[in-house]
């Protein structure tokens, strides 16, 4: 082999080419027929309703490419820019592609048109953009409605304004409208009910709307119109607060590593950076190959991983590469394989112990980890 060169690593599983890259020991393993089945699930939660899935961020990190293919007959699919669209279409993906932060120019506008792409028009100045394109054919656009959210989207009387500004420049021109629940995962809090009122008050019902997200879906029936989008419930996390589980959704999201090495520290040894943990005991201490830059969360404080099945307790600081365990009286050896969450594991209980939420552990864990797919 000649100098620089270096022999390609077979890695297994059905990998991406991309993740093939990876040189990590964690591994992210994607159950798509777990995302069948929530889509199925949330599907006959709103029966009347059309299903938006939602794969913005490649897919929470699940993979976006990957999560479409395996959803056929999804009614449509949401991401965040045509930057995230464009791929999707270039990998055959036909259905409906919502683009749920709208366009920032005149070329973005153009991808929509190009690409048959949905904007989201939350502002005057896109409205401006839709009104000096050339269409080459009818463009679909929904227009956001600020019922609440404070972020993006129109008040009620400025909404009126520019659907009619649309729709008499641009008569070939779909209008659908859509709104954003704020606090629909509280299903105690009474403002997605506000916002649902507010909606209903402007008396534009001739119009497909669209107003559940994934907590809407599953917390308030109220809010099912037109379409809904399935958010992080698609992959299988109970987006609601409540400490009722929704049992019927399925984890996609299985986040596995190795023990690296085994420690026999004595009584009253500091463990890990800060010596935040002291064995109060001899202790058997693991070391497990994953830390931040494997999309584990950094300030997770009283948390646990499951070892050959067993829980074993989190200690000490989450590094980069490795996080600390403690295994004493268990049967494990180096090379043992860790599920840092999964179906056994919920991810809404990390998150919870790393004061976030299962979206955010998604995401890193998606981004940095080794991709495998399940059930294709």
């Amino acid at each position: 082999m000649g100098a620089g060169r270096t022999m390609p690593v077979q890695l297994p599983g059905n990998q991406t080419n991309s993740d093939a890259q990876h040189t990590r020991h964690s591994r992210v393993i994607i159950d798509l027929n777990a995302i069948r089945a929530n889509y199925s699930y949330l599907k006959s939660t709103c029966p009347q309703s059309k299903v938006i899935a939602v794969i913005k961020a490649d897919a929470y990190g699940h993979g976006a490419i990957q999560v479409a293919q395996a959803l056929p007959h999804a009614d449509a699919f949401a991401v965040a820019t045509t930057l995230e669209a464009i791929p999707l279409r270039k990998a055959g993906v036909t259905q409906k592609i919502i683009i749920l932060g709208g366009v920032i120019n005149k070329l973005e506008m153009g991808h929509c048109i190009d690409y048959q792409l949905d904007p989201v028009i939350h502002q005057n100045f896109q409205v401006e953009l839709l009104i000096k394109s050339k269409l080459t054919s009818p463009l679909d656009v929904w227009l956001k409605f600020n019922s609440g959210m404070g972020r993006l989207g129109f008040n009620a009387v400025d909404l009126v304004k520019e659907i009619n500004r649309i729709s008499d420049t641009q008569p070939e021109t779909k209008i659908r409208l859509m709104t954003h629940l704020a606090n629909a995962d509280d299903t105690d809090d009474q403002k997605s009910l506000e916002q649902i009122e507010q909606v209903n008050q402007l008396a534009l019902a001739e119009y497909e709307w669209g107003l559940s997200n994934s907590a809407g879906i599953l917390g308030w029936p109220q809010s099912h119109k037109h379409w809904v989008r399935a958010g992080i419930a698609l992959y299988g996390s109970d987006p609601l607060v409540s400490e009722v589980s929704n049992q019927d959704l399925q984890p996609v999201m299985t986040f596995k590593s190795q023990i690296l090495a085994l420690n026999q520290c004595k009584k009253g040894q500091s463990v890990g950076y800060g010596g935040l943990y002291v064995c109060d005991q001899s202790e058997t201490i693991a070391i497990v190959a994953a830390g931040y830059a494997d999309g584990y969360p950094r300030h997770l404080s009283g948390g646990h991983v499951l070892v050959n099945g067993e829980r074993a307790e989190v200690v000490g600081r989450v590094s980069m590469d490795m996080i600390t365990i403690k295994v004493s009286g268990m049967s494990v050896s180096i090379g043992d394989e860790v599920t840092l969450w999964g179906e056994s594991l919920k991810a809404n209980d990390i998150a919870k112990f790393s004061e976030t939420i299962a979206y955010e552990l998604f995401c890193h864990a998606g981004c940095h980890g080794r991709r495998e797919y399940i059930g294709q």
